[in-house]
Order: structure tokens, then C-alpha cells, then sequence
């Protein structure tokens, strides 16, 4: 009986004094500061990795240190300053949300709606900090809300980012495992695969752009190149399109752990291990990759450029200009000064690994080895950062990877065709002058694949597709530079699917059969809910 009371009272006193750690502690501002910071890097996870989330924590961290000191300074309580804190932070985060609502709701400029709800928010804290201090008797007792719902959300926050981390480190499974295949010469080849993010096909971009590019297809033919005239996508979007390209098969195919895929981060995981990788990895080649905003390089290569640079020093990335989106601080940027450091920067980010990726790509054939080289170039996808001429387009908009139905609803259908129109141009200059610098310094001549990942999107919709054009969203640029010259295995519809089973085939003893070139519609929600598409004809394009 004893034994039993005494339990009693140590678990008595172990809630009263857990009780009172969450009523005297003063640790909500900071965790619901990194909350906030967790939140956006999970709804971004398969575009971001979570590296790029440090440098947001810390400032938060630092923020939620600030008000906390300043409204001690204020009230002269740490009780009370963490409540009037806390509701700041709280409003800080939610600022962004709430004003791109009053934009759609009313109508109103960005500037205004911004305004609207600043005004709010002074008037929300205002009338908190008077509560505080005249009207709540129990302190502690709130407190305690504030913190329990602090750690809640954290601990919420903190196991979906570490189920997305493995996630991310996930081992692929295939229904045949990558073997090491016949065949190797000495010299070998580099293998080049340019992906140039949202290039269509020549006669889409000529009926719905009235964009002619057969100076730039006329100049990869002489250079020796394959014209895939008639080729599509395999999906409509960039992950699912690319991971399936470097694994030779269609997603529905392959598996996860075992399992069918079922979360976008598996397709990180699908193209950090392709099977391309692999295979020539086994032959020697070792991987090269590109840092770009996006999560669509390959960080584990053996060789790795990242352009920009890497810790504190890094110039505000894409993620970090959404985080500042999507707090009071986006206020600052109506202000020319904070303009250029909270809107621009992360364009001249973009435009310098454009540029830095295509330059680097020159240099490959002086260094010593065989070489895989995967460059994903975002362009000509918007943004649309580049005129014609390379000069720089700014914007006084927060930098964002929008597309299709996406980037329309902020602007118009009229401006992505004159934004993608510009910005191609340059693309096309620039992708000559790199094809020219690799061949003119290669020996042996490479393999080169030049590919778009799926088309513009103009006439696309991530949510619906019967608000999509097809013709446009499946055409690519499709072009292929082999140094035999010997291009009998390839045909004028050939889809990514099948590209390395040619190159594997004919160039290192592979046995791949080719498999059929189909078409999948899904929407970014659902992106493994895939919808056969069999109408590619322009007979939408009323829509």
C-alpha cells in the first residue's frame, strides 16, 4: 500500500512540475518561429533540401529572441512579454497567407492588401499588450497554452521532416536489378544529358508562340545533330518526367523500398540512384551535376558544382525569399533598398547558375576521365529572367518557380508567351555556343542528348486536364549528337523512356528492348494518379 501512495505522489509531483515548466517557461517565440520556418520547408520537401532551412531557422531563432527582448523591455514581466511575443510571431508567420487572401477576395494591389493587414495586425497587438496588462490575471496558465501548443506543433513539424529526410535517402528497388554491360572501348565517350526545363517541340512553339526556331534546329543539324521532329514527353512534369528518363521505364513500374511510389520524394530518391547512374558508374563514369534553385540536380555526384557557394555567406535562395513571402518582412520590399536584397537577389541567383552551368559544361572535356554529365537547365521555364539578347528582366515580385495555370493566375496567358518567347532566344544562342565549345574539345567526340523534360505551359493546369492542352505540354526538343553519326536506332517519335535503352544499346553492348512511347497526365496533388493521354492533336486550343 505504501509502495502504491509513494508512486502516486512521484507521478503528482511529476505533473505539477512539468505543469509548471510549461506555465514559467518563455520557449513558444522561438519554437513557433522555427515551426513556421519546418512548415514551409515540408509543403516545398520535394524541391528543397533541408540544408537550406538552416540559415531560416537561425534568423528565426534571432527574431524570436528580438521581440521577445523588446516586449520585455516593454512590460517589464518574461510571463507577459512571452505572451505578447508569441501572438506577434504567431501573426508574423501568418502575415503572407492572410494578405494573398485579401488579393484574391477584394481585388486589391499587393501593396494594399500588405497595408490592410499590417494595420490589422498593429491593431490585434495592440489590443493583446492591453489585455496582458490589465485583464488576464492568470498569466502562467496562458502561458502554458502558448508553449504546450509550441511544442505540439514542433514535434508535429519535426517527424515529418525526418520522415522526409529517409524518404530522400530511400534505396530503389527495380524489377531487374543494373547490371554492368558489354562493350567497353578505350577511349570512351563522355555522355552528355541536357535537359533544357520546358522546351517544346518546333511546329507547338511555331501554332501557339509563333516562335520559329529552325535557325537553332538547323544549327544543331550541322553540327551533326538527330532532330527527334515529332518527339513528346513521357509526363508532365519535371520530376516524374526526368527520374523516369534516367531509369529507362515508367514510374508505374518501378518501386520504392518494394513499394509502388507513393510519395514525391521517392522520385529524388529515383534519380540520386538511377539506373543510368548506375550502369555507367559500373563502366567507370563518374557523375556530374549542377546546384540550381530547384531540387532537380544530383548532389551525391562525384562531381558537384554549386556556383553559388554554401553557408551563411549563400545569397538568399528561392526557399528563403518564400519564407520572407510569407511574413510581415514582405512589407519591406515595397521599399527600394530592401527590394533589391528580398526580390532580386534570388533572380540573379537563378540567372547566375543558368549561365555558370552552360559555361562549366565547356570545360568537361579538358578533365581527365570518363564522364556522366546531367545538366538540368531551368530554362526556358519561367521565370523568365533573360531577354532576347541575355540582358536581365526584373521583376518586383517575390521569386517563384511558377508555371502553367500557376504563373497565369498572376499574370497572363499573354505574358508567359512573350516572357518564353524572349528567354528561348537567348537559350538557343547560348546552348550552340556550349555545343560548340564540347565538340571542338573532345576526343574522342561525345554522346549528347539535348533534351526538353516536357513542353511549355502556357495552356497547362497542374489541377485539371481538362483545362490542359496536351499538344503543348507533352512536345519536346529532342536532339541527339552521336559520334558514329549513326543515328538507325532512333525514329522521329521516340519518347525520354526510351533514349538511354539507344544509347546503352548502341554505344555499350546493352540489350534494352525499346518499350512504347506513351503519354501521362497527372496533377501535382496526385502526382502518381496517372491519366493515359492519347489525344496529342491542337484541337483544344480554343480553350
Amino acid at each position: 500500500m505504501q509502495t502504491k501512495q509513494n508512486k502516486k505522489k512521484i507521478q503528482k509531483s511529476w505533473m505539477q512540475g512539468l505543469s509548471r515548466f510549461f506555465e514559467r517557461g518563455i520557449f513558444a517565440p522561438f519554437l513557433l518561429a522555427i515551426q513556421a520556418v519546418l512548415y514551409l520547408y515540408l509543403i516545398n520537401s520535394a524541391e528543397v533540401y533541408v540544408s537550406e532551412s538552416i540559415r531560416a531557422i537561425i534568423v528565426s531563432l534571432l527574431l524570436g529572441g528580438t521581440i521577445l527582448g523588446l516586449a520585455y523591455l516593454l512590460v517589464r514581466h518574461w510571463l507577459k512579454a512571452s505572451l505578447i511575443a508569441s501572438l506577434f510571431i504567431f501573426l508574423f508567420f501568418l502575415f503572407g497567407d492572410a494578405s494573398d487572401w485579401v488579393v484574391d477576395a477584394f481585388g486589391l494591389s499587393l501593396l494594399q492588401a500588405d497595408l490592410m493587414v499590417l494595420e490589422l495586425v498593429t491593431i490585434y497587438m495592440l489590443l493583446w499588450i492591453w489585455l496582458v496588462q490589465n485583464r488576464i490575471k492568470n498569466i502562467a496558465s496562458v502561458n502554458l497554452y502558448f508553449n504546450l501548443l509550441s511544442v505540439l506543433l514542433l514535434i508535429y513539424s519535426g517527424i515529418s521532416v525526418r520522415n522526409s529526410e529517409l524518404g530522400n535517402r530511400i534505396s530503389i528497388k527495380r524489377d531487374t536489378p543494373a547490371s554492368k554491360v558489354a562493350g567497353e572501348s578505350v577511349p570512351r565517350p563522355d555522355v552528355y544529358y541536357i535537359i533544357l526545363d520546358g522546351y517544346g517541340r518546333s511546329d507547338i512553339l511555331q501554332a501557339l508562340y509563333s516562335f520559329d526556331d529552325s535557325d537553332f534546329l538547323e544549327g544543331l543539324k550541322t553540327r551533326g545533330f538527330y532532330i527527334a521532329d515529332e518527339s513528346t514527353s513521357n509526363y508532365v512534369q519535371t520530376m516524374l518526367s526526368v527520374s523516369s528518363a534516367l531509369n529507362m521505364n515508367y514510374l508505374q513500374s518501378l518501386k520504392a523500398e518494394g513499394a509502388d511510389l507513393e510519395d514525391r520524394r521517392d522520385l529524388a530518391a529515383l534519380l540520386e540512384n538511377s539506373n543510368v547512374r548506375n550502369i555507367l558508374a559500373q563502366n567507370g563514369y563518374q557523375l556530374v551535376s549542377f546546384r540550381n534553385v530547384s531540387h532537380v540536380g544530383i548532389s551525391s555526384a562525384e562531381i558537384y558544382y554549386d556556383d553559388i557557394g554554401t553557408g551563411l555567406a549563400y545569397p538568399l535562395s528561392a526557399f528563403e525569399s518564400n519564407v520572407i513571402n510569407r511574413t510581415l518582412a514582405r512589407v519591406l520590399s515595397h521599399i527600394s533598398f530592401f527590394n533589391k536584397v528580398l526580390i532580386e537577389m534570388p533572380y540573379n541567383t537563378h540567372r547566375h547558375q543558368i549561365q555558370a552551368a552552360l559555361e562549366r559544361l565547356k570545360n568537361i572535356p579538358t578533365m581527365d576521365g570518363d564522364y556522366f554529365v546531367y545538366a538540368h537547365i531551368l530554362a526556358p521555364h519561367p521565370p523568365f529572367v533573360f531577354d532576347e539578347n541575355g540582358e536581365a528582366l526584373f521583376y518586383d515580385e517575390p521569386f517563384t518557380l511558377s508555371d502553367g495555370n500557376n504563373y497565369i493566375r498572376g499574370h497572363s496567358r499573354e505574358e508567359f508567351i512573350i516572357g518564353y518567347r524572349k528567354q528561348i532566344n537567348y537559350v538557343n544562342k547560348i546552348v550552340l555556343e556550349t555545343v560548340d565549345a564540347i565538340l571542338a574539345t573532345s576526343d574522342p567526340k561525345p554522346i549528347i542528348i539535348i533534351q526538353g523534360d516536357h513542353g511549355p505551359g502556357s495552356h497547362f493546369d497542374f489541377t485539371s486536364l481538362e483545362n490542359t492542352l496536351p499538344a503543348e505540354r507533352f512536345s519536346i526538343l529532342n536532339a541527339y549528337y552521336f559520334p558514329d553519326q549513326d543515328y538507325s536506332r532512333l525514329y522521329p517519335t521516340i519518347s525520354p523512356i526510351n533514349s538511354f535503352r539507344v544509347v546503352l544499346n548502341q554505344f555499350f553492348g546493352g540489350t534494352y528492348a525499346l518499350i512504347p512511347d506513351h503519354h501521362y497526365y497527372s496533377t501535382w496533388s496526385y502526382p502518381f494518379n496517372f491519366v493515359d493521354v492519347k489525344d496529342l492533336s491542337l484541337s483544344a486550343i480554343d480553350q
